[in-house]
C-alpha cells in the first residue's frame, strides 16, 4: 500500500493534479474557447510537466547515470532534477505573459518552480523527501487557489456525467489526508528520515505562499 501510494501521490503527478485543479476552479478567468483551447493547454501542460520529465528519468536510467527509477541515492537525483527543474522553469515562462492565463495558474507554476529549485540545492546536503515536498506544496496550492478564486465547490465536467461539483473544504480535506499518507508510507518504507519528511513539507508550503505574494502581491 505504501507503494501504491507513493505511485500515486508521486511528485510530477501531484504538481498535475495542482494545474488540473488551477484550470478547473478559475476556469472563467481563461481568455480562450473553453472546450479546444484548454484541452491543448491541458495536454501541454501534461507533457511538460509529466511526460518529458519521466523520458529523461528512462534516458539516465537506460544510461546507467541513476542507479535505480526510485533515486535512493542523492547524487542518482542530480541529473533528473535538474531537468525536470528546466522543464518546470519552461511551464513557468510559458504562462507568465501570457495574456490569456489567469494568475491563479501562474503563481501555481512558480511555487513548482521554486519547491523544486529548493529541493535540488537541499538534496546538496540531505536527501529531501521530494514526495512531501509535492504533498506540501499541493496542498498550500490548493488552499490558495480556493482563497483567491473565492471557490466554495470544485466543478468538474465528466463524459457522460456532466458537471458534478465538490465542496473545496472537502477537497482539501482530502488533501490534508493525503499529505499525511505520503509522509507515513515514505518513513514506512524507510527511504527517508523523519527531518526528510518534515523539511519537505517545509519547502512546499513556503514555495508556494512566496508565490502566492509574489504574482498576487
Amino acid at each position: 500500500m505504501s507503494r501504491i501510494i507513493s505511485f500515486v501521490f508521486h511528485p510530477l503527478f501531484l504538481f498535475y493534479y495542482l494545474v488540473l485543479i488551477a484550470f478547473v476552479m478559475d476556469r472563467y478567468a481563461y481568455r480562450m474557447d473553453q472546450a479546444r483551447a484548454l484541452g491543448a493547454m491541458l495536454i501541454m501542460s501534461f507533457f511538460i510537466l509529466v511526460l518529458f520529465p519521466l523520458i529523461a528519468m528512462a534516458l539516465f536510467k537506460g544510461l546507467g547515470i541513476v542507479s535505480d527509477w526510485h533515486l535512493s541515492k542523492r547524487r542518482d537525483r542530480i541529473g533528473p532534477l535538474i531537468v525536470t527543474l528546466v522543464f518546470y522553469i519552461w511551464f513557468f515562462v510559458n504562462v507568465k505573459d501570457n495574456v490569456v492565463v489567469a494568475d491563479s495558474l501562474r503563481f501555481v507554476a512558480l511555487g513548482g518552480a521554486i519547491a523544486l529549485g529548493l529541493a535540488f540545492f537541499i538534496n546538496n546536503f540531505s536527501k529531501i523527501s521530494l514526495h512531501s515536498v509535492g504533498a506540501g506544496a499541493f496542498l498550500v496550492g490548493l488552499g490558495l487557489l480556493a482563497f483567491y478564486t473565492r471557490t466554495s465547490s470544485i466543478v468538474f465536467n465528466l463524459p457522460m456525467i456532466g458537471n458534478y461539483g465538490v465542496s473545496s473544504i472537502f477537497v482539501i480535506i482530502l488533501a490534508f489526508v493525503m499529505v499525511g499518507l505520503v509522509g507515513t508510507s515514505r518513513l514506512y518504507l524507510d527511504v527517508h528520515s523523519a527531518e526528510d519528511v518534515y523539511g519537505g513539507y517545509l519547502v512546499g508550503f513556503l514555495s508556494q505562499i512566496i508565490a502566492y505574494f509574489w504574482i498576487i502581491g
